[in-house]
């Protein structure tokens, strides 16, 4: 029903935070009926025509108290079977038996700058003074461990199955760091990095949004997200390293 409403679910973790979007929204669609049934029962049973007279008696105390009793003992079945093994299994960090890939991502308005490490999994130095059209993360070439690394604008490209860690920064102002699909919404901070990680589970292009309001161009900051297979990653990154040494 509801899912049909909402983009593809790619990642690893999003059928566990999808379900507490079901979960809340079920428990607010019984409350409704309940209530509404409830008030079509009152209107009917104390019309005008069926009471004439005023009853200056006050109404019973016991079916308020279940009523509110039902709906807290509803809010705490979904947190604490839905809600809250969600929230602990997304501020874990991934799982010590996988070598995850790591990517830098660093808003700024308007757009979101991609810093991948390359085959020697080690990122390397960064210089702003060395910012331009043709490098727009900043890599510093003159650093050994930067000579291979990959910087792009705008588009990230992921492998399916594996582990993804994103290191989040910001130049300017707060961003939020959204990837609808793999159900990811992470703030950039000016002056600090932070983490998010996932898994994708099914190939696919998508959008990189901004879910926070950073400014008049605020509409215009989009990306692209690429999920290929694996053989596709690895043909990727030696495209990005031919690009490299032209």
């Amino acid at each position: 029903m509801i899912e049909r409403w909402l983009p593809a679910a790619a990642s690893a973790h999003a059928c566990a935070l999808d379900a507490v979007l079901f979960g809340i929204h079920w428990h607010m669609l019984l409350i409704f009926t309940a209530w509404l049934a409830l008030l079509v029962v009152i209107l009917i049973k104390f019309r005008q025509g069926a009471n004439p007279e005023p009853r200056p008696t006050e109404a019973r105390r016991l079916w308020p108290a279940i009523a509110i009793g039902c709906v807290v003992i509803g809010d705490a079945v979904i947190l604490t079977t839905l809600a809250l093994p969600a929230w602990s299994a997304r501020i874990a960090p991934p799982p010590a038996n996988v070598t995850p890939i790591e990517v830098r991502v660093t808003g700024e308005q308007f757009a979101w700058n991609i810093h991948y490490p390359g085959p020697d999994r080690v990122f390397g130095r960064i210089d702003n003074s060395l910012i331009s059209a043709s490098n727009p993360v900043g890599i510093d070439r003159d650093d050994a461990a930067a000579r291979d690394d990959i910087g792009l604008l705008n588009i990230l490209t992921l492998p399916v199955g594996r582990t993804i860690v994103i290191q989040l920064a910001s130049r300017d102002v707060v961003h939020s760091f959204t990837l609808h699909e793999m159900r990811v919404k992470q703030d950039a901070m000016p002056g600090m990095t932070t983490r998010t990680w996932f898994t994708p589970t099914r190939t696919g292009d998508w959008e990189i949004a901004c879910s926070q309001l950073c400014g008049l161009g605020h509409y215009r900051m989009r990306g692209e997200l690429h999920v290929v297979t694996a053989a596709g990653w690895d043909q990727w990154m030696k495209d990005e390293q031919v690009r490299l040494t032209r």
